[in-house]
């Protein structure tokens, strides 16, 4: 029997207003399909003329079809390796599939950020004017063009193909891709009325839409014809009806390519390029939370329906990360220094494109099943700093129906007991899965993810097999929704930069009241209202408490939170410049260290940190700081970088100072050019303004 204590809540709240006051002081397997809370997509259209048939619009210029709309449709259709027609897998003269020892990439990343620099293009590119003078956009417009009548005979169909290429320096490169634009286009079950044969485009695609063929054989014939050098390979790949923990390989052969450009092998998976499943998804599971919220839902089973779909990150990949989706039956072929086996493909993680778009690490074991027995299970990822705050993650967590006791599952089904297991943390660019499992049970978490504002797309998914439910299993105090817990790009939005605790969970000691302070945007303070809320769900608790205050000399949000009892507390912050206010960030507050990772030394060494941010000086956040880094805590570590942030901005506060009392040109304008290019502009922009009028004044004869 399952049982939830009740919430408890205590307000704080406050109304900020200071008008006219200076301030000064930041795929493959089968899944339920999102539901509202996660943006539909359009139903594809074939034959689109665009690079890509999705509508969701992009960062990405409108000539790099390379970009983040290329993962909106995220299940990886699967096409096996039966073939009526045989090729050799190789040609006498083809070099040895070897590790590609060059760095750069020829296609283009997925750019996802403004501030991102996508262009990883071929070096030898910006060698060529000739390069310059033709876009991919047009490239892939005459692929469409292709007339009818050549698909008669393969050399007119390549002769048509070259026409805007040929003699180009980076012929061959261009040459795949206006190939697989052009199969892309093909609607291949309208051809199946046409005499199949292997003689000539037109009966390619009859035996195409016939399932007589695949579409790496065909991709193979159209590169050989066009004498750009064409491997094909066979293996096993993670799609189709792929599961994460399946090991039965007998039903996941199939083939790909690799094509020989500017001295390496590149894979190319033409199948994957070409064609996806739309609207597919498994039953047997129940979505137990979606987005932090109890759903309690059974799914239903869809099928889905293949059609086509230009993936461009399927046009040479990097081989560290295909090798998570498909594993060559030669290992040479997986084209990596150390090439892996077979045993460690089928064990790894199960990564999807989106995941190593947004440049993301596993942190946590890279296995795609995962086991639970009695304690709390955490999945840990990094993202890029640069852009961490940038980007939303989410989660679907699923039961196996029937992997539990029945009369467990019924139980915990009920709407009063139906679980929030899952605390998402954000902490800088880390984020922590922390989850419980109530029952025994076969388990799965989808992880999602996008760039803010965007839809979320799904990064990768785990099995988990708990085979003793969660000691002292308790929910999490509230659901925080998207935002999760931890400072994001919401509280970034709302003018609270800075904050003294980067990490979404902040363990305390009882009747020990913790400050978290926020540097308040130049602007966004004018006028501000803020309410605090802690909420609590171990115990009636009366006496714990929360208020806020802004300090006006520094500009400030301060909250102080006072827990008198042991247990787990929510707290979440609104802000608003009306009388809507808005959740902007939450934390979850425990006395517990059960989800510490850290040695007692380093969880007292991080608190005086924690505590030297809040109140400290700079001698004092120094001193922190060393103790931390001799206890081993890691120099990247987010509170040390937080710690840093905050010795910044107390100097630059210094420095201001020092330019106000010294009341000389030359120190002035180099303390506006300091804070100008740093990032803290939106905290002293007030104090920039002032600056340059004192500036200006002291120019004035």
């Amino acid at each position: 029997m399952l049982e939830w204590s009740n919430c408890h809540r205590f307000e704080s709240q406050i109304h900020i207003a200071l008008m006219g006051t200076a301030c000064t002081t930041p795929d493959g397997s089968e899944i339920v399909e999102p539901d509202v809370e996660r943006e539909e997509r359009p139903e594809p259209v074939e034959n689109t003329p665009q690079p890509s048939i999705h509508k969701e619009p992009s960062i990405a210029s409108s000539d790099d079809p390379n970009k983040a709309s290329d993962f909106e449709e995220f299940f990886i259709a699967f096409e096996s390796d039966s073939d009526e027609i045989k090729l050799p897998p190789t040609e006498s003269d083809y070099p040895a599939p070897v590790p590609n020892t060059t760095e750069h990439n020829l296609t283009k990343k997925i750019q996802w950020f403004e501030n991102t620099d996508p262009n990883t293009g071929s070096d030898d590119a910006d060698n060529y004017i000739e390069e310059r003078e033709i876009t991919k956009t047009e490239i892939d417009h005459h692929a469409r063009t292709v007339p009818k009548s050549d698909l008669n005979s393969f050399a007119q169909l390549i002769k048509y193909l070259d026409i805007p290429i040929k003699g180009r320096p980076t012929r061959d490169e261009m040459m795949v891709r206006i190939i697989l634009v052009w199969l892309s286009n093909q609607v291949v079950e309208q051809f199946v009325s046409e005499e199949e044969t292997d003689k000539t485009p037109l009966g390619f695609l009859s035996l195409l839409g016939q399932r007589r063929s695949t579409y790496s054989t065909f991709f193979t014939v159209l590169c050989r014809e066009a004498n750009v050098k064409c491997a094909q390979i066979h293996g096993i790949c993670k799609a189709g009806d792929y599961q994460p923990g399946d090991t039965d390989v007998d039903n996941l052969t199939c083939l790909w390519n690799a094509v020989y450009i500017q001295d390496s092998w590149r894979i190319i998976h033409p199948y994957w390029v070409c064609r996806s499943v739309f609207g597919k998804r498994s039953s047997g599971w129940i979505k137990l939370e979606e987005d932090g919220k109890a759903i309690g839902q059974r799914t239903i089973a869809a099928a889905g329906v293949v059609k086509n779909a230009f993936k461009e990150y399927y046009i040479m990949p990097d081989p560290c990360q295909f090798i998570y989706r498909c594993h060559p039956d030669c290992k040479e072929w997986q084209l990596l220094p150390t090439p892996i086996s077979k045993e460690t493909f089928l064990n790894q993680a199960y990564l999807l494109p989106p995941f190593w778009a947004m440049e993301m690490k596993l942190v946590s074991k890279n296995a795609c099943c995962l086991y639970s027995s009695g304690k709390t299970l955490t999945l840990t990822f990094e993202t890029s700093k640069a852009t961490a705050n940038e980007i939303n993650l989410d989660y679907d967590f699923l039961l196996k129906e029937g992997s539990a006791q029945r009369e467990d599952e019924n139980e915990m089904l009920k709407p009063e007991n139906m679980p929030r297991l899952v605390a998402k943390i954000r902490n800088a660019s880390e984020w922590n899965f922390d989850i419980q499992f109530p029952i025994e049970g076969i388990y799965k978490i989808v992880i999602f993810g996008g760039p803010d504002t965007h839809p979320l797309l799904r990064l990768c998914e785990f099995k988990i097999i708990c085979t003793k439910r969660t000691e002292g299993c308790r929910l999490i105090p509230f659901n925080p929704g998207k935002l999760g817990f931890g400072p994001g790009p919401e509280s970034d939005r709302a003018g609270l930069l800075l904050p003294s605790h980067r990490n979404g969970i902040i363990t305390i000691d009882r009747n020990k009241p913790t400050n978290l302070r926020f540097l308040l945007d130049s602007d966004a303070c004018k006028s501000l209202n803020v309410k605090t809320e802690l909420v609590d769900f171990d115990s009636k608790d009366n006496r714990s408490s929360v208020k806020s205050f802004i300090e006006k000399d520094t500009r400030e949000l301060e909250i102080i939170t006072n827990i008198v009892q042991n247990g787990d507390y929510g707290l979440r912050i609104f802000t608003g410049t009306g009388g809507d206010l808005d959740v902007v960030c939450n934390y979850l507050i425990t006395t517990s260290n059960k989800l510490s990772r850290e040695k007692a030394n380093q969880r007292v060494a991080r608190r005086k940190l924690l505590s030297s941010i809040e109140n400290g000086n700079i001698r004092e956040i120094k001193e922190s700081i060393n103790k931390c880094v001799k206890e081993k805590i890691l120099e990247n570590d987010s509170d040390i970088e937080n710690a840093q942030r905050k010795l910044d901005v107390l100097q630059f506060r210094k420095d201001i100072h020092d330019a106000y009392l010294r009341n000389h040109l030359g120190t002035i304008e180099k303390t506006i050019h300091s804070l100008k290019t740093s990032l803290y502009e939106r905290i002293f922009r007030k104090t920039i303004q002032e600056l340059d009028n004192l500036a200006n004044e002291l120019k004035t004869p």
